[in-house]
């Protein structure tokens, strides 16, 4: 009867060839060997390993050792808490920006529609196209600076943009005219962040510019709150008056937009008076306070999970140093475990690190420094409470393990900055799995 295991056995024998060819001829070149090897697999009738040709997609295991879990279900969750909030006779828009806050806006972007929202809003029409090219056929709003000669992408992507000058206006109502199309757009007034937007003193006048432009349907007007998310709302305020004065001018005029919105995630919640005609839920929408001072609701939840598996466990002796730079050595008798994670993931090296991960439901402190791809964690204390870390054991960055919980928001803190960066930091090169609690 045939031996099963030839094949098999012949691998071994050219291999352990190649290993000996090695250590006699190192003159040979890597290539070479490559050849060598080859031909004498074609010799023993055995086809060359190739390729696994299932996809990412329809395999059950993420393409890397670290990935994110994107609840769908605490996503549909957190927009039906919004819409309690504002009601239903307002529209709502759902902001996924920056690969929607990093949690992947052709997951979210379809999910947050399916679960209530009317529109989407993105900053910049790449981020738009994307949308479109998995299927999204709502409205979609560039919230950031579009430039004028891209008029004709805006038509070919069916997109509304945001508007704060007349040139701008004329070239995209140009070619809006020679395709016999109208491009929406929504007008931005700075009302006292100083940032993108016509001052509102200039806005009237601006709409009778634009009412000469018969390219451009003119949608909406907005403004942006630089303070809706601290406890002292006195400035947030002034702004929504100065908004809503202006609001008043048009009307008289018989040129108000359809669309007045002001209300960001923080205002949602802080400023209900500023709800108006829609909303723009951010932060919100993902379940991630606003602020320490504008925290969410207990019917929020977060969206977000990251994980890992080890790759490695290694003992160290006393003094062995530790990833580059030997900056940190080991104090003793320890064990580290190496994670596939690095700062190309959007895990800092520098200034602040995430200081530590959860495994086996206990704080791992990270040691040494981070690299591109990876980073070592101490798990001495964990395993001499009497847990085993082995190779392929889970790991948590962010999310919960046990009774033990990491957020995005404790991250910013010990990263000093904001849970919007946390997770939007989060690289592309991150698997993003579908999940439902």
């Amino acid at each position: 009867m045939a031996d099963p295991l030839r094949p098999l056995r012949l691998v071994n024998f050219a291999t352990r060839l190649v290993s000996i060819r090695l250590e006699t001829a190192p003159a040979y070149s890597t290539g070479a060997r490559l050849v060598w090897l080859l031909e004498i697999l074609k010799l023993t009738e055995i086809e060359p390993p190739t390729p696994n040709p299932q996809s990412p997609i329809s395999n059950p295991h993420p393409p890397r050792s670290t990935w994110l879990e994107i609840d769908t279900d605490a996503l549909a969750g957190n927009v039906r808490a919004l819409r309690a909030i504002v009601g239903s006779d307002r529209q709502l828009f759902a902001v996924v920006k920056a690969n929607a806050y990093g949690h992947g806006a052709e997951i979210v972007g379809p999910a947050a529609l399916a679960a209530g929202a009317d529109r989407l809003a993105v900053a910049t029409l790449g981020e738009a196209a994307v949308l479109r090219q998995v299927g999204v056929t709502a409205p979609i709003l560039l919230l950031g600076y579009t430039p004028g000669y891209l008029g004709e992408e805006l038509l070919g992507w069916q997109l509304a943009a945001t508007l704060c000058d007349i040139e701008t206006a004329r070239q995209w109502s140009a070619v809006a005219v020679a395709a016999g199309k109208r491009i929406p757009v929504h007008v931005k007034v700075d009302t006292g962040m100083h940032r993108l937007g016509l001052a509102s003193t200039n806005v009237p006048g601006f709409f009778f510019q634009l009412a000469e432009l018969p390219g451009l349907f003119v949608e909406g007007i907005y403004t942006h709150f630089s303070t809706a998310d601290e406890a002292d709302q006195r400035y947030a305020q002034r702004q929504l008056k100065t908004f809503t004065d202006l609001l008043a001018v048009l009307s008289l005029q018989g040129q108000r937009p359809p669309l007045a919105h002001a209300a960001n995630s923080a205002a949602i919640l802080s400023l209900p008076e500023s709800h108006l005609d829609a909303v723009r839920s951010g932060i919100s929408l993902y379940g991630l306070h606003p602020s320490p001072e504008v925290p969410l609701p207990d019917a929020f939840r977060p969206v977000l999970s990251w994980k890992a598996r080890i790759a490695q466990v290694k003992m160290l002796e006393r003094g062995e140093p530790v990833s580059y730079g030997n900056t940190w050595r080991s104090p003793r008798l320890s064990t580290v475990a190496i994670l596939p994670v690095g700062y190309a993931d959007g895990f800092p090296r520098a200034p602040r690190t995430w200081q530590s991960v959860l495994i086996n439901g206990q704080s791992a402190p990270i040691v040494g420094r981070v690299c591109m791809d990876m980073t070592v964690v101490d798990v001495t204390a964990i395993c001499e409470a009497g847990e085993i870390v082995r190779a392929g054991d889970e790991v948590v960055l962010i999310g919960r393990q046990g009774a033990a919980a990491i957020s995005a928001e404790e991250v910013a803190r010990r990263t000093e900055t904001i849970n919007y960066e946390v997770t939007s930091r989060l690289m592309a090169r991150l698997p993003r799995i579908v999940v439902s609690s």
